[in-house]
């Protein structure tokens, strides 16, 4: 009976690394494009703490850097300040998550959280001298799981009088603010402010949200640190950028790319860092991860699956969170055809009301999915979202439920295009 060998599933070498991080908030190896603005925060927070250079704010949509960004920074302050950073994110409950932050950071520089210092009475016990309370000299883990964020105000200000009496300061950094419901948000201004106001002590923050976020956190006017908070806008990158975002790595790891697969491969990158990503990782891989140089082939075939990614990461994520108005004036939008519709065209087209036009193109833009294009017209942020829509509206009037009522919006979108032909 004869044996039959195993199959192999690993390659038989091991395959180099590729010089590209298609992952979000993973700092890439070439890191192009954003120094000055980065540069412009830092020198910000280096500034007067209560100031409003001390609470800063990056905004951009998804895929764009801005947790790479907070990621450099994070590194800056520690590296060329010595600062203390609290690292913290607005998933679960962010209280808790940045008083876990918070009493790590004073551990790790010998401080010690309120909670640790907390002592328990065990029992009584009777002597000569009458009873006594016998305490427990150890610190109450127990309780400490079940209260995150009850001493956040406490543990912050033991912190900031560590770094204080270092000379230094501490850098709260905190992502996804735009996930931090306003009740929470409240909570953790209010504990800034004290700290930083009325003790006057060094506590610095920085933070990397959507855009979406002017319409929530920002417009709260009752949380005046949030008023505080000092805002920079980051939008793609410029084609120099994107030339040097590619074949820099590239050299840097030995292989080299001819100039007709780098100007493919710039039109199609259109600027989106992630995109980038995305795009040379593919095509090192198409050139058998990176044993040879580039080719046009390469870039071509890295190209469809690259926007295929772009589409399921980025695209499909913020359509799902759109309202059905938002994704009414947007499949308008995208199946007119013209450029550059006129945001009350397509707000009627989706069978939006005219007096919520306003409002569905404000939060459209703010998405990432639109942007202005000047005298009331809008157009799709990125090209690749036309065809993209086109296919999801296609798809929904298949039946597999891609989103709803787009039926309406294509009769009505016939109506308005007779309309703008007669004007």
């Amino acid at each position: 009976m004869s044996s039959q060998s195993s199959p192999s599933y690993f390659p038989a070498e091991k395959v180099p690394p590729a010089p590209f991080v298609p992952s979000f908030g993973a700092t890439p190896p070439s890191f192009v494009g954003r120094d000055a603005q980065i540069a412009d925060v830092c020198e910000r927070l280096d500034g007067d703490p209560a100031g409003s250079g001390g609470v800063q704010a990056i905004l951009a949509p998804r895929g764009i850097g801005k947790t790479v960004m907070l990621n450099v920074i994070e590194k800056a302050a520690r590296s060329e300040r010595g600062w203390i950073v609290v690292v913290s994110g607005g998933f679960g409950n962010p209280v808790a998550e940045l008083h876990k932050a918070v009493c790590k950071a004073l551990a790790e520089t010998g401080g010690q959280s309120v909670s640790d210092s907390q002592r328990q009475v065990t029992g009584v016990s009777a002597g000569i001298m009458g009873v006594h309370a016998v305490l427990s000299l150890a610190p109450q883990a127990s309780v400490r799981r079940t209260s995150w964020g009850e001493d956040l105000l406490d543990d912050l200000e033991r912190l900031a009088e560590v770094a204080a009496k270092k000379h230094s300061r501490v850098l709260i950094s905190m992502d996804e603010l735009h996930s931090v419901p306003l009740s929470k948000a409240r909570q953790i201004g209010a504990c800034l402010q004290h700290v930083v106001k009325r003790r006057r002590l060094p506590v610095v923050f920085v933070a990397a949200a959507l855009p979406t976020i002017r319409d929530t956190l920002l417009a709260d006017r009752r949380s005046t640190f949030m008023q505080r908070l000092t805002v920079l806008e980051v939008g793609n990158l410029n084609r120099t950028d994107v030339r040097r975002g590619i074949a820099e790595p590239i050299a840097n790891h030995g292989c080299s790319i001819s100039e007709d697969a780098l100007d493919f491969a710039v039109s199609v990158v259109r600027g989106h860092p992630y995109m980038l990503q995305v795009m040379g990782e593919r095509m090192w891989q198409a050139a058998d991860h990176g044993r040879r140089p580039i080719t046009i082939t390469d870039a071509q075939t890295a190209a469809a699956g690259a926007e295929t990614s772009l589409e399921d990461h980025l695209f499909l994520p913020t359509w799902t969170e759109l309202s059905e108005g938002d994704k009414r004036m947007l499949a308008a939008v995208a199946l007119s055809v013209e450029d550059a519709p006129v945001a009350a065209f397509a707000g009627a087209a989706g069978g939006v009301p005219t007096g919520s036009i306003g409002t569905h193109r404000r939060r459209l833009i703010l998405s990432g999915m639109i942007r202005p294009a000047g005298r009331g017209r809008v157009t799709l942020a990125h090209p690749q979202i036309r065809a993209w829509l086109r296919r999801m509206i296609s798809g929904s009037n298949d039946g597999d439920g891609g989103g709803d009522g787009i039926v309406v919006v294509m009769v009505a979108l016939f109506l308005v295009c007779l309309v703008q032909q007669r004007r």
